[in-house]
């Protein structure tokens, strides 16, 4: 007397199976590094700004918004998520000959401290920019809350530098800020931008 084992006779893949397996897999390879390859193209996508009049030009992520004011020359700012966004601001001071880096700074900071809450500057240091010219730059933070009444206000902390050089009897100040948890990885955003910067 015989008795089943429940056990399924093997299956025999053929050649062309193989083949149709191998290639299916090269495929899925493929098409994955072709969507992260275009994933990082729209990502590092990049506009050009120019400014004859102050003579500016500068290269700012596509998906970001630029805003011109009578404030500063340009700002743009990350508005793909919600709390702070991210920005990079470019305003230009006249200033004297004899003018100190660290006092226009410090105008700066008065001015700020009458509107932020919480504004306390972190420090200063020199800076080297891209085409090895010197500036200064001064760090610092500030709490910012959301005035939007559909959402729940929930503070959160901003960092903050500010990179200033003086040149041609003008000081022209690259203010940078983000949501403290993103600080870190958005000053990337900033490198790239002070490399494409032309003034």
């Amino acid at each position: 007397m015989e008795f089943e084992t429940g056990r399924s006779p093997a299956i025999q893949i053929t050649p062309r199976q193989r083949w149709s397996i191998a290639f299916s897999y090269a495929l899925i390879v493929i098409g994955l590094t072709l969507g992260v390859n275009q994933r990082d193209s729209f990502l590092h996508q990049t506009s050009q700004y120019n400014n004859f009049e102050a003579g500016i030009s500068a290269s700012y992520p596509a998906r970001w918004l630029l805003d011109e004011s009578d404030a500063n020359i340009f700002r743009v700012r990350d508005m793909s998520h919600a709390g702070y966004n991210t920005e990079i601001e470019v305003s230009s001071i006249p200033v004297g000959a004899d003018a100190a880096e660290r006092n226009l700074l410090d105008r700066i900071s008065m001015q700020r401290a009458q509107f932020l809450v919480d504004y306390t500057v972190l420090g200063y240091d020199a800076y080297s920019l891209p085409d090895e010219s010197q500036a200064i730059a001064m760090s610092y933070s500030f709490v910012w809350r959301d005035a939007s009444p559909f959402l729940n206000s929930v503070s959160s902390i901003v960092n903050g530098l500010d990179i200033l050089t003086v040149r041609r009897g003008q000081a022209l100040v690259i203010s940078f800020r983000a949501d403290a948890a993103v600080y870190d990885r958005e000053l990337q955003t900033l490198s790239a931008f002070l490399d494409n910067l032309q003034f």
